[in-house]
């Protein structure tokens, strides 16, 4: 079976930067995001040789999501500057490596990344999402899995239900009701995980408790339908149209403008390993 890995392009590079000291070149261009990025992803290729292969980035301009909710994630701080500037080199160094990312203007990597997916399901492929973020988790089946790049646990169905108590599917109902402080997502008043379990056991989903809402609300006086519908818009993926042929995302290195990225911005040790991680025939 072959193997496809998605990465979620945007909070890896965010949370590189953070994990590693401020690296910087002779003249003082920043690096550690771009360091950490490219070591697990080659990691990752060392150790996995996946046949197909894609990065998804956010777009810094305001999204869907932004303009139905104009708080969401209004309490994430601003992305440094020093981390900002390394967002094109990437990008750069990833077309040198024949990598084919998504971005789409209005959306988040995730929505990227839960539509590739689902074009994915049904073509024999094993499917790893590279992320961090619990929202992704949602799409998590037999052969598709999601993968912490930072501790680097391994989500299958079983441990998603043992970690959260829902299926994956519910990832989005469970987020909805109990709110999600990382994108500020209100949820429920007085609702916490426990308490969302219980209520997804006997409504099955949000759209089960808006079907019954009479009764659920009842049950949950502080309830209003118009936030928790908002909650469960804010949480679901916006699922797009991709057209793609599986060939689109097979690596296929520059090895010269590669190598040159890489000496630009004084990489010596991932230069070292270009020539053997990258000759044609390994994938």
């Amino acid at each position: 079976m072959f193997k496809f890995f998605i990465y979620d392009g945007s909070s890896i590079l965010y949370r590189s930067y953070f994990a590693l000291p401020p690296l910087k070149t002779s003249y003082g261009f920043p690096t550690n995001a771009i360091y950490g990025f490219l070591r697990t992803l080659f990691s990752h290729l060392k150790l996995e040789r996946p046949k197909y292969l894609t990065v998804c980035f956010d777009l810094p301009k305001k999204t869907k999501r932004k303009k139905i909710y104009k708080e969401y994630k209004a309490k994430r701080p601003k992305a440094p500057n020093d981390l900002v500037l390394q967002i094109k080199p990437l990008k750069e160094i990833l077309r040198a490596i024949g990598i084919n990312y998504l971005e789409r203007e209005g959306l988040e990597a995730d929505d990227l990344i839960v539509s590739l997916v689902e074009r994915l399901k049904g073509k024999g492929l094993t499917v790893k999402v590279f992320s961090p973020d619990k929202d992704l988790l949602q799409v998590v089946d037999e052969s598709i899995f999601v993968v912490n790049p930072i501790s680097g646990e391994v989500f299958t169905k079983e441990k998603v239900l043992e970690k959260f108590g829902v299926e994956p599917k519910l990832i989005p109902d469970l987020l909805a009701l109990r709110g999600d402080s990382t994108d500020n997502i209100k949820g429920i008043e007085g609702v916490g995980d426990k308490t969302a379990l219980k209520i997804l056991r006997k409504y099955g989903s949000v759209e089960g408790i808006l079907k019954r809402w009479e009764e659920f609300s009842r049950e949950f006086p502080r309830a209003k339908r118009e936030e928790l519908t908002l909650s469960y818009e804010l949480v679901r993926p916006i699922k797009v149209d991709l057209n793609f042929k599986l060939e689109d995302f097979t690596l296929r290195p520059n090895l010269k403008e590669l190598r040159e990225l890489l000496k630009k911005y004084e990489m010596r040790s991932l230069l070292k390993e270009v020539d053997k991680l990258f000759q044609r025939s390994l994938f």
